[in-house]
């Protein structure tokens, strides 16, 4: 390649490289806001690593192990447990290759699971990194891509949250100044001549005023609003008028859990829309007894009027760091019930009608006090404001699974258990959970179980038990396939079998992307395709901490791996701490009366779809990629040293016609290395002559002589490289 002629052309080089690689980055950085990809870092350091490596021109045998093993530690981090030197979570995860491959021709892609969809991004980008260096490097074009890019994030702009502003601003600065630069490039190349550092300047200098002055412009002249109408309503309008056979139930909110099973139609009628900044899932009510078949409600239980739109703290402890959002929620006029639907950890509604509401002390429902149910078709508009948790890894990790199970009502309620139950169930619980040491690495490993390849996310093919059949049994043991409800009637069965307390819960997912909305958030539209249900675990000290069992689901509460002690409230003694939320349920208890002194911890939690908590144990896998990294640069700056020593064990075992051939190939490489390349035009016989020169010996004249004999005068080239061997090895290993 030309840009090795002179340390110049290795510094454009490297520029067009690192542009590259900011042009790439712009596809990753919006993949959160309309995905559940997350810790995108590691898709940016592996595309740093790729190109770094197309730098330095190293040999696939280098790249390749590279890569995979990047690949391979950053799948690792993120989906599984333990030492990466262990082979048991290899052999799982080509397993789980094995069967994921087998969904790629029949189009079920949804039932991939996250471990594979991110082994075919990573290969993605690396094709694009491919890609990227042959159209810059060799073509010295940039244009296509470029255009692909703006396309692609002004589409993101227009169809998701993702606000594309400042990208596009980045992207033209990018674009614009690669085309130009590759440009001068190809005039270089094409004239064939060698342009001089104040050449270089007076071309670059200008190129990026002219760029920096247009998006300056830009940025400052006037804009017009949108003259089209948001085409994302209209596009969900015109693609969903599929039909489902009439047999099936209709997926939505429905009051009756009893019976649990069998498949549903899709169903996209409105339920409600709402604006805000934080996704989350919106609660109906919570049931608390498993029969065998489905959820019923223990009782009725007290209901309390919320004065003045004030909800009491009922979900989680003080202690717990939480994020103050508001949701401005507009229910669908056809909407059948007059619940309201409200994030976890809501303290405040403000209903837009005359309306008085209570909240159910066993559900958690909040419906109209019931002297207005009947004038009260649903809830209209109303206006929510809670308290988003951030629960703190270490913290979670402190609670410890309570062996004697003490007869009292919480543990009645929430470690309840038909007696039929099948024992395997109890057996599978164990066999999941005994291996673990704390509440929350048993729930963990009940839910990771549930979301490994062994099962899979289906709403048609689903069976429905016999008479003499538990619901959760045959979902584990026998089907294995199955929708929201087998999933998290599941993990809360087992967890009850492991004595971890945990409760089933009804809702809806935050719905999908409507409009950009204004400074108050983005406005998201609900359906009865987003009707939900998932599991809260009790973790005492802290509150009701959602898992998300159910496969494609990812819930948005967030987990932090800080190790500070402090409570929000301030610092003291954990003692102080303990008396304070003493004080703090003694006096709800009163409020409420006849409430459960327990449910003032409820608490309703997400999870990420990665593990963030393996990022506390990144740096150690982080070392051994800047040792690695750190080596094969030593290696390749080095390489003129001990190349030479490899080339002639290499060479020295061959005794065919073509080890001369080769030998001298190798030979000349090297010498290019060592900043003795061939020129353009030149001859053997001269080019030899000037290393002879630089090196005050005839050595490699005679070489030459011998090379052209055996290529030209068709000498036994065997013979001839027997008689060299010792000649050329002094020359190629030469300082």
């Amino acid at each position: 390649m030309p840009h090795d002629e002179n340390q110049g052309s290795r510094l454009s080089l490297l520029l067009f490289y690192f542009l590259a690689f900011l042009l790439l980055w712009e596809w990753l950085r919006p993949l959160h806001n309309f995905t559940d990809t997350k810790h995108t870092g590691f898709f940016i350091v592996f595309i740093g690593l790729t190109f770094l490596m197309s730098f330095f021109r190293m040999r696939w045998y280098v790249t390749v192990p590279s890569c995979i093993l990047f690949t391979l530690i950053s799948i690792h981090i993120l989906f599984y447990k333990g030492s990466i030197l262990n082979p048991g979570w290899l052999s799982s995860f080509l397993q789980d290759v094995m069967l994921n491959a087998g969904h790629i021709g029949t189009g079920r892609w949804n039932e991939m699971n996250p471990s594979f969809r991110t082994l075919l991004f990573f290969v993605l980008l690396w094709l694009l990194v491919y890609l990227l260096h042959y159209w810059v490097i060799y073509q010295r074009k940039i244009l296509f891509f470029f255009i692909i890019t703006v396309a692609y994030i002004t589409v993101l702009d227009t169809f998701t949250p993702y606000d594309a502003t400042y990208s596009v601003i980045r992207i033209v600065f990018i674009g614009f100044l690669m085309m130009g630069l590759l440009y001068m490039e190809r005039i270089r190349l094409t004239e064939n001549i060698a342009f001089k550092k104040r050449f270089i300047a007076k071309w670059f200098f200008p190129l990026a005023l002219f760029i920096c002055a247009s998006v300056v412009f830009g940025l400052a002249a006037p804009k017009s609003e949108p003259n089209w109408p948001d085409p994302v309503p209209f596009l969900k309008k015109i693609t969903n008028h599929h039909q489902v056979p009439a047999a099936e139930s209709k997926i939505g909110y429905g009051n009756h859990d009893e019976t649990l099973g069998g498949p549903f139609q899709q169903d996209d009628t409105p339920v409600f829309t709402w604006k805000g900044k934080e996704r989350a899932y919106f609660r109906v009510e919570t049931k608390d007894t498993y029969t065998g078949k489905g959820w019923v409600e223990t009782d009725q239980g007290m209901s309390y009027k919320i004065d003045r739109g004030n909800v009491e703290d009922l979900w989680f402890d003080r202690s717990v760091q939480t994020k103050r959002y508001t949701a401005q929620v507009s229910i669908d006029k056809n909407y059948l019930y007059n619940h309201v639907m409200y994030p976890i950890g809501l303290s405040k509604i403000k209903p837009k009608q005359s309306v008085q509401l209570e909240m159910n002390g066993n559900t958690e429902q909040i419906t109209p006090v019931s002297e207005q149910v009947g004038n009260i078709r649903n809830m209209g508009r109303y206006t929510l404001t809670f308290q988003s948790p951030v629960f703190k890894l270490n913290e979670l990790r402190k609670v410890k699974v309570k062996q004697n199970r003490e007869q009292n009502q919480f543990n009645d309620r929430y470690l309840q258990l038909p007696e039929n139950l099948p024992e395997r169930v109890e057996k599978l619980a164990e066999k999941l959970t005994r291996d673990h040491h704390n509440m929350f690495d048993k729930a963990k490993a009940i839910e990771d179980y549930l979301g490994s390849s062994v099962f899979s996310y289906n709403t048609q093919d689903v069976a429905v038990p016999k008479q003499d059949q538990d619901y959760v049994d045959q979902f584990l043991f026998e089907t294995k396939r199955g929708y929201c409800d087998n999933f998290s009637s599941a993990m809360a069965v087992l967890l009850r079998s492991a004595g971890i307390p945990a409760r089933w819960v009804k809702g809806y997912t935050s719905g999908e992307y409507k409009a950009a909305g204004n400074q108050n958030g983005s406005i998201y539209e609900v359906t009865n395709n987003n009707a939900h249900s998932w599991v809260e675990v009790y973790f005492p000290d802290q509150g009701w901490v959602t898992f998300e069992p159910t496969k494609g689901f990812t819930n948005p509460t967030e987990f932090t791996s800080d190790m500070k002690s402090s409570a929000k409230n301030g610092s003291g003694s954990s003692e102080k701490s303990e008396k304070s939320s003493e004080k703090q349920r003694e006096e709800t208890k009163l409020k409420k009366e006849a409430a459960p002194k327990e449910q003032e911890k409820r608490k309703f939690t997400p999870k990420p779809a990665f593990h963030k908590q393996a990022a506390a144990h990144l740096w150690p896998y982080a070392a051994a990629i800047i040792i690695i990294a750190a080596a094969a640069a030593l290696g390749w700056i080095f390489r003129s040293r001990w190349i030479p020593f490899a080339e002639a064990a290499r060479m020295n075992r061959r005794t065919d016609e073509d080890a001369f051939f080769d030998a001298y190939a190798a030979l000349l490489r090297q010498l290019k290395r060592k900043g003795y390349g061939r020129g353009d035009g030149e001859t053997l016989r001269d080019f030899a002559a000037r290393i002879d020169a630089a090196y005050e010996t005839e050595d490699m004249s005679e070489l030459t002589l011998r090379y052209e004999r055996a290529l030209y005068r068709n000498d036994n080239p065997a013979e001839l490289w027997n008689e060299s061997r010792q000649l050329w090895e002094n020359i190629i290993k030469r300082r």
